[in-house]
């Protein structure tokens, strides 16, 4: 089994401070970082995802007056860490990332409710989060794999007279 290291809070190269209503101040330990967090060599572009990272996370999800609840690095390693090919897979991390954010708040809205129809409101917000990242996961894993679906058999049991065919199995259309 593989040991895990702790990651160190400065691995992601980034330091943020500030807030959406001062600014967000961003220290870089080295340049183009966000080409590499967001997996391309268009710095433009790369600017632009981190400040559609940055326009989903509510005032104390991203500001320091509430550093318990700042979501901006996790959000970055979130987007690091599925490692994004092309434009698509970016554009897909940077809303799976703020997917997970709000379900995460829409959970913490459900768990404070205090009547039956805060309860039936945010267990309606939080099941379709869910359900949403579901199928960003999804469309990811397909897009990766380009729509192939495959299935591993591990085990094979042919009884005697049984026949077993290996390999890939097409069926053709009928004889005529």
């Amino acid at each position: 089994m593989n040991k895990i290291e702790k990651a160190k809070p400065d691995d992601l190269s980034v330091k943020f401070s500030g807030s959406a209503k001062k600014g967000h101040k961003v220290e870089l330990t080295h340049a183009n970082v966000f080409c590499q967090i967001f997996g391309t060599s268009d710095e433009m572009q790369a600017n632009a995802l981190l400040s559609q990272c940055l326009k989903v996370l509510k005032a104390d999800e991203a500001s320091d007056e509430h550093p318990h609840n700042d979501e901006r690095a996790f959000v970055l390693s979130i987007i690091r860490d599925l490692a994004p090919k092309d434009a698509v897979e970016r554009m897909l991390a940077v809303q799976m990332a703020a997917t997970h954010v709000a379900t995460i708040r829409s959970a913490r809205w459900l768990s404070n409710t205090q009547n039956v129809p805060q309860v039936q409101a945010h267990y309606t917000g939080f099941n379709k989060l869910t359900r949403t990242f579901a199928a960003q996961v999804e469309a990811l894993r397909k897009h990766r794999n380009g729509g192939e679906q495959r299935v591993t058999v591990q085990h094979v049991n042919v009884s005697d007279g049984g026949q077993a065919i290996v390999g890939n199995v097409t069926r053709g259309g009928g004889r005529g």
